[in-house]
């Protein structure tokens, strides 16, 4: 249930919570662009899941025993699923299934860690036009032993990280905002807790001297259609306690992201995506052949993070149960006066699927569309009415005009009968003499 609460309640609840967050992480199945987060979460009793998976390739990175050049690729890949408990209330659980950095003759990480995720949402001002939220985070790690600062990846030494953002959405329909255009923003501060983690590559230890964190933003640009929604991205994060020199990804980093989320079915989307890196290439990492940091291998064509990476996602609408139905787009619904009634606009107001209070203020808002508009015919025909007979009676005096449109016909009705009765009645009394006299 979309609710009005004063913003600046919620930012101090949000603020007082707000020692960690992150915007570069896919942290929930719905409710977000590809990085970035919508302050409008989905309505009660939603049951989304979604996979992830992105990857970049370096070419002629390797010389093989033939002499042939090999590539270098970077492949990662994590599920998601949420579930709506309230229409401003969503738990999600995300999982790193698979990540493969091709280090010399490691093997791939599977189910490297699980973050947990709460999303509170749906609060509206400024005539339901602003939305505003908050997201709460933590990364639990699940492998054993294994080696987490790694090369093209965000970085990590294995401790339990947390966060919060901020969330801010704008949306230009406040009747249908999930249909219209819409600009989020995610801000926050992220805190990887590493202190005394080990990060080296080997087994020379090299552990962290203090915990690491880092602000990060996000904003997103949305344009939804009925078979796509096309996305803008710009995120990253900048620094505040930078981890070690010997750590991979801690230059401070921006990036672009362009994406697209097709839409065949009601409940399946497919999403692509390509990211670009913006800011942070010079390499700040200081490397040590003593605990296995190296630089990635690419023949002097990597850097030190990827400077590319392309994304593809397929999103599952679970619940509420859709599968075969055709939900028609809500802005196709026509709200004019020679439309089949408001109970039909309320049956489609229902099919889309808003909660009760939604739907009333919604209902209330067509209402008076509606009556400005039946106000506007009923004055255009007013002024047809009159302008009509306006030839007929040239010699009426300017007062006519003044009266309701009513009383304006019955004026000219009384003057046009007497020239036509009159002269029959005349022509008649004149026959009958003449023929007395023959």
């Amino acid at each position: 249930m979309v609710k009005r609460i004063p913003i600046l309640t919620v930012l101090s609840l949000i603020l007082l919570a707000s020692e960690v967050a992150t915007a570069q992480h896919v942290y929930t199945a719905s409710g977000r662009l590809i990085r970035t987060q919508e302050a409008l979460t989905p309505k009660s009793k939603s049951l989304t899941y979604y996979t992830h998976s992105d990857f970049n390739v370096v070419t002629g990175a390797y010389t093989g025993s033939l002499g042939n050049s090999v590539s270098h690729s970077l492949v990662r890949n994590s599920m998601h699923i949420d579930y709506s408990f309230t229409n401003n209330f969503l738990f999600a659980i995300n999982a790193l299934v698979y990540q493969d950095i091709h280090h010399r003759d490691k093997a791939s990480n599977f189910f490297e860690n699980i973050t947990l995720a709460a999303k509170v949402g749906g609060f509206s001002f400024a005539n339901d036009q602003l939305y505003v939220g908050g997201m709460l985070t933590f990364m639990i790690p699940t492998a054993g032993e294994q080696f987490y600062n790694a090369y093209g990846v965000p970085y990590s030494a294995g401790g339990t990280e947390t966060g919060v953002n901020v969330l801010l959405s704008y949306y230009a329909d406040n009747l249908f905002p999930k249909e219209s255009f819409n600009a989020n923003l995610n801000i926050g501060i992220y805190n990887y807790f590493d202190d005394g983690k080990n990060i080296s590559n080997n087994k020379n230890p090299l552990n962290v001297v203090g915990n690491s964190t880092s602000f990060n933003y996000s904003l997103g640009l949305k344009y939804p259609t009925n078979v796509v929604d096309l996305m803008l991205e710009f995120w990253g994060w900048a620094w505040l306690t930078q981890p070690p020199f010997q750590a991979y990804t801690r230059e401070n980093m921006s990036f672009i992201t362009a994406g697209l989320r097709m839409k065949p079915v009601d409940y399946l989307s497919v999403l692509l995506g390509y990211d670009y890196q913006l800011g942070g290439k010079d390499d700040e990492t200081r490397y040590d052949a003593r605990f296995d940091i190296l630089p990635r291998p690419g023949g002097g064509k990597a850097t030190n993070y990827t400077q590319w990476r392309l994304i593809f996602g397929v999103q599952v609408n679970i619940l509420p149960m859709t599968f075969g139905s055709t939900t028609a787009d809500p802005r196709s619904v026509d709200f004019s006066a020679e439309s089949q009634g408001a109970d039909v606009i309320i049956r489609r107001l229902e099919d889309i699927g808003e909660d009760k209070e939604v739907t009333s203020r919604k209902i209330q808002e067509i209402q008076r569309r509606r009556q400005d508009i039946d106000k506007n015919l009923q004055q255009l025909r007013q002024i047809l009415k009159i302008s009509e007979p306006a030839p007929t009676s040239s010699a009426v005096p300017l007062p006519a005009p003044s009266p309701a449109p009513t009383a304006a016909p019955p004026a000219p009705t009384p003057a046009q009968e007497p020239p036509k009765e009159e002269p029959k009645k005349e022509e008649a009394p004149k026959k009958k003499p003449v023929r007395k006299r023959k």
